[in-house]
């Protein structure tokens, strides 16, 4: 097996993605081109082969603002449906991620009126929309309309749409389908071509009671405004880019969202692209994975990790289907880019923290980098599991449709988000530039910042005497149970992170964040840790400020191929259901386990004469949003370069065997000398095909 790269990695991510909302056309060749997409600008309109394709925004069905207090999809449906299991703490996700439509459904029909996309085309002498749901699962579920203003005027036609409450200028020809194939999630419909050469065309998707949910052809500036201040929950502002759509349906005019095709173009069979697209997005990709029923809208949560512990900020997923959105803020600068991955908090979605103004100029403009934030299948996914697996594939999505400079890609998070962080630096190493975690769970709740913590022991002995369980919330809700974030730490030896964290905060308490300053300390790793005695939990969404954590990790390159890798696994931390496995970092790969828990590496090669980085350490304070002190290690040229040598030291902790690539090491055809001290028989085979099996103790030989 080659070890990975960047370009590597998305090719195998996107490997397998399709998009059932494609068509394949033929040109009078006889040649054949494809109008399939995996992956989209959410909100954009194409030509293709003489078919005019809209793909909308997906989850973003929640019909018209009803002028009250935005809340979460989750809130609402619980105050409207009780709570299916009667325990509001099961019902309520998404308190930080409100829509701006307040329209719900029917206990067991949500999503059912969400839109993916709507295909118009001509056969014959009859006109043919193909309306592509999220989810449908009866025939009746909803009803698509459409509506075409055949001159393009709005001051002729136009009108009331019967049935569905709304209105709009221009139209003479209004068309509803309300039967589907809920085999496909399709409703097509036909219609007698209508007059005109240049049309203007509408269309909306409904509840099968008429209210309508979702609007289409409102292009790609929609809004998801519900930032950290008053939008948070002034009405009309959400996190789900529906802002537009809710305010046209409250006024009950959807005038403004309309599409011009010329027919000419549909029987020329012309093909025009979407145009490029920068600032505040959705993007929406295809998975190859989806959750049961595979299709839809959980509210209360398939339950992760944990079981259905119905505890707050458990693990747990809400977004089932194939199509999975994501936020983007692309830079209006040229590429190549820099590239953020941006992960939410608890509560939280890919609209949030991305949204705010200065944290899009500070992250996204001024160092002219993609952000990235996935929705991780809901609120509360922990980034690990399904959730992890859409991290990567957002990610693999973004390079694949954008010039992206590997060696400048950060993750950073915010909360829950914090921890996906550090989870992923630590599991991912040498894939990122930099971190930087905002008010991160540092893995447990019992976490002190006390050397050799005694906590946590004392806490299992107990629970064991009493014969009670530790509330799974202790471990943070993710993939690798009692498996603890802080103490990968080490594994960031080549990753500068920055980390913010709160005296005040009512969630991340003090005690564990300065846990994670004291474990920084202790790890020989570059890192920035900044402690604002005032700030409480949401303070940094608040002041969206951003400046001295932006200014961190301006210009961080990745490093490729160092002298030492350290690198910390467990296989309980994998998914092998997602295709995720941690067993590689930098030139060491394929590392397995000789007993369950965590297996460790530490090696250094010298066949590359790489001078190890010296570090200075020290503290210091500042203002910056609020009053904060810290302390930092910084990494620092060293200017004595060693000679390039063939030798391999280190040591090896519950490792049965590696693989180790000759050329990353720059061990290809030298004689290499090892000494490495190991606590399992282990067997190191180099990428060359040289082999060594080592016996417990220190070993010393040659390949």
């Amino acid at each position: 097996m080659r070890p990975y790269t960047p370009a590597l990695l998305a090719a195998a991510l996107l490997a397998g993605c399709h998009s059932s909302s494609s068509v394949t056309v033929t040109d009078g060749a006889g040649s054949s081109r494809s109008c399939e997409r995996s992956s989209w600008v959410a909100g954009t309109t194409e030509l293709c082969g003489g078919k005019l394709i809209y793909r909308d925004y997906v989850y973003d069905d929640y019909g018209a603002d009803a002028g009250i207090v935005s809340l979460s999809p989750a809130v609402l449906n619980a105050l409207t449906r009780a709570g299916a299991s009667g325990n509001p703490l099961a019902t309520t996700p998404g308190l930080l991620s409100p829509t701006a439509g307040d329209v719900r459904y029917p206990a067991g029909l949500d999503n059912t009126a969400d839109l993916v996309s709507l295909t118009l085309s001509i056969e014959g002498n009859e006109l043919v929309a193909d309306f592509e749901l999220n989810t449908l699962y009866h025939a009746d579920d909803a009803i698509a309309a459409l509506a075409i203003d055949t001159d393009n005027n709005p001051d002729t036609g136009g009108g009331s749409w019967e049935g569905l409450g709304i209105q709009s200028r221009g139209w003479e020809v209004l068309a509803k389908f309300a039967e589907g194939n809920p085999d496909s999630n399709r409703i097509v419909g036909r219609l007698p071509l209508p007059a005109g050469g240049s049309w203007r065309v509408q269309a909306v998707v409904a509840q099968k009671n008429g209210k309508v949910m979702n609007v289409a052809f409102r292009g790609p500036r929609e809004e998801a405004k519900a930032d950290g201040l008053l939008n948070q929950v002034l009405p009309a502002s959400g996190n789900w880019w529906e802002d537009r759509q809710s305010e046209a349906l409250r006024e009950g005019d959807i005038s403004d969202f309309g599409e011009v095709v010329s027919v000419a173009d549909l029987r020329g069979g012309v093909t025009r692209a979407a145009p490029a697209v920068t600032g505040f997005q959705q993007r929406v990709y295809t998975s190859q994975y989806t959750l049961p029923p595979g299709e839809g809208v959980d509210i209360i949560g398939v339950p992760g990790v944990h079981g259905a512990t119905q505890l707050p900020c458990e693990q747990r997923f809400n977004y089932l289907g194939k199509y999975q959105p994501y936020g983007v803020y692309v830079p209006t600068k040229p590429g190549p880019h820099a590239a953020q991955l941006l992960m939410h908090g608890c509560e939280a979605n890919h609209g949030s923290q991305i949204n705010q103004a200065n944290f899009q100029q500070r992250f996204g403009e001024e160092p002219n980098r993609i952000i990235i934030a996935p929705l991780g299948r809901g609120p509360h996914g922990f980034f690990s599991g399904i959730s992890e697996r859409d991290v990567l594939d957002a990610l693999a999505d973004i390079r694949a449709n954008y010039p992206v400079d590997d060696e400048q890609l950060l993750v950073s998070g915010y909360s829950m988000g914090g921890f996906g962080t550090l989870r992923f630096a630590a599991l991912y190493p040498d894939l990122f530039a930099g971190a930087v975690n905002w008010v991160g769970f540092t893995g447990d709740l019992f976490n002190l910042p006390i050397p050799g913590n005694p906590l946590p022991p004392l806490v299992t002995a107990l629970a064991t005497t009493l014969g009670a369980s530790i509330p799974p919330l202790s471990s943070g809700g993710a993939v690798g149970g009692d498996v603890n974030i802080i103490d990968y730490v080490g594994n960031l030896r080549h990753i500068p992170i920055a980390s913010l964290y709160s005296g005040a905060d009512e969630l991340v308490h003090v005690t564990s964040s300065l846990a994670m300053g004291v474990r920084m300390a202790q790890e020989e790793i570059p890192y920035r840790f900044f402690l604002h005695p005032v700030a409480e939990h949401l303070s940094y969404l608040i002041f969206d400020d951003w400046r001295k954590e932006a200014a961190y990790v301006a210009g961080l390159k990745r490093v490729k191929n160092p002298a030492r890798v350290t690198y910390k696994t467990d296989a309980r931390l994998d998914a092998p259901e997602y295709a995720i496995k941690h067993d590689r970092a930098y030139w060491v790969s394929q590392i397995v386990a000789e007993a369950e828990g965590p297996s460790a590496v530490d090696l250094t090669s010298l066949g590359c004469g790489i001078a190890q980085p010296t570090y200075e350490t020290g503290v210091n304070a500042g203002i910056d949003p609020v009053p904060w002190t810290g302390t930092r290690r910084e990494r620092l040229d060293n200017p004595t370069v060693p000679a390039a040598e063939g030798k391999l030291t280190g040591t090896l902790a519950n490792v049965r065997s590696l693989r180790i690539d000759a050329a990353g090491s720059c061990l290809r055809g030298k004689a290499v000398q090892y000494q490495i001290t190991t606590d399992a028989p282990v067997t190191l085979t180099l990428s060359d095909g040289r082999s060594r099996t080592l016996a417990v103790g220190s070993n010393n030989g040659t390949f």
